[in-house]
């Protein structure tokens, strides 16, 4: 199997992964604080990673500091600009602030790196995103501008696109232990902000509502499928198949989560659904198919 196809298999993998996460992440978020749940999540992962993963990698000074922006990025920040967000903003926003992570991902990439993607990339991406946005609006024109949860949201956004740049510096070491590092260092990350969060709750969490089967499923489930196998799927398909191919794959997480919503709770998708599916399947089409390489793209100094 050739390193793209390998690639694109694990970011299907990762997608549908991320996808089923948010129903697992509803149940919970009932009866786990937003932040604390993070942290339980990737202590899981890191966990189960360091009873696998045994070997270490002796990082050079610059490559601790891309770790350390990595994991605090990749983990810590991204989960606490969203979960924070949410608080502010409606999902509807918070959903297509997320979903704009590719296009805004390949217009800081291409000034980053002093290139310009062929416009077909820029007009499939954005066609993927119209997509996205009509499946998650769902016919319903409903935006409410909320300053402090919105800018929160791009927060999330940036926070991603960071952890990719920092983790593109790592890519000559081993996927396995780099991810295993960044789990833990993100988990680590999280613990003064599970205090501060724990500390300002207006009532003790009921820790008994912890251990109940769904809620232990769903966390074991976050935990060792969607932070420690999603992430190490996630940074290999960028390894094999490059940051813009994989971050255009953020666009179909929605359309699992609506498939396995109505596959959970027996409802049909509607319309709008399948025509968001439909625009998020061709416009990714239209970027990957169709949009010239990274080497034929011309350099801004040319």
């Amino acid at each position: 199997m050739q390193s793209g196809t390998k690639g694109l298999f694990f970011i299907w993998i990762t997608v549908i992964l991320w996808g089923i996460s948010f129903v697992a992440t509803k149940v919970v978020v009932n009866y786990i604080p937003p932040i604390t749940a993070g942290f339980i999540r990737f202590i899981l992962a890191a966990s189960v990673m360091l009873i696998f993963i045994r070997k270490d990698i002796k990082y050079e000074k610059k490559e601790w500091f891309n770790l350390f922006m990595a994991s605090f990025f990749g983990v810590t920040g991204y989960f606490l600009f969203e979960n924070t967000g949410l608080m502010y903003t409606t999902a509807t926003n918070g959903s297509l602030i997320i979903s704009a992570i590719p296009i805004i991902f390949l217009i800081i990439d291409d000034i980053i790196k002093k290139t310009f993607s062929n416009k077909i990339r820029y007009i499939g991406t954005l066609i993927a995103f119209i997509g996205v946005a009509v499946l998650i609006l769902n016919g319903k024109f409903v935006l409410k501008l909320n300053p402090k949860g919105d800018l929160l949201m791009f927060g999330a956004v940036i926070s991603w696109i960071l952890y990719t740049i920092f983790l593109e510096k790592l890519q000559k070491h081993n996927n396995l232990i780099v991810t295993r590092d960044i789990n833990m260092f993100g988990a680590i990350f999280f613990i003064p902000f599970v205090f501060i969060e724990l500390k300002s709750s207006p009532t003790c969490p009921v820790f008994s509502l912890w251990f109940q089967p769904s809620v232990v499923f769903a966390l074991l489930y976050l935990g060792i499928f969607c932070s420690a196998l999603g992430y190490i799927f996630w940074n290999e398909a960028i390894r094999l198949s490059g940051s813009k191919t994989v971050m255009n794959s953020v666009y179909f997480i929605p359309v699992v989560t609506v498939i396995s919503e109505s596959l959970i709770y027996k409802t049909f998708p509607n319309i709008y659904t399948i025509i968001g599916a439909i625009l998020v399947i061709g416009g990714t089409f239209i970027s990957e198919k169709f949009a010239v390489k990274d080497s034929r793209v011309s350099k801004i100094n040319d």
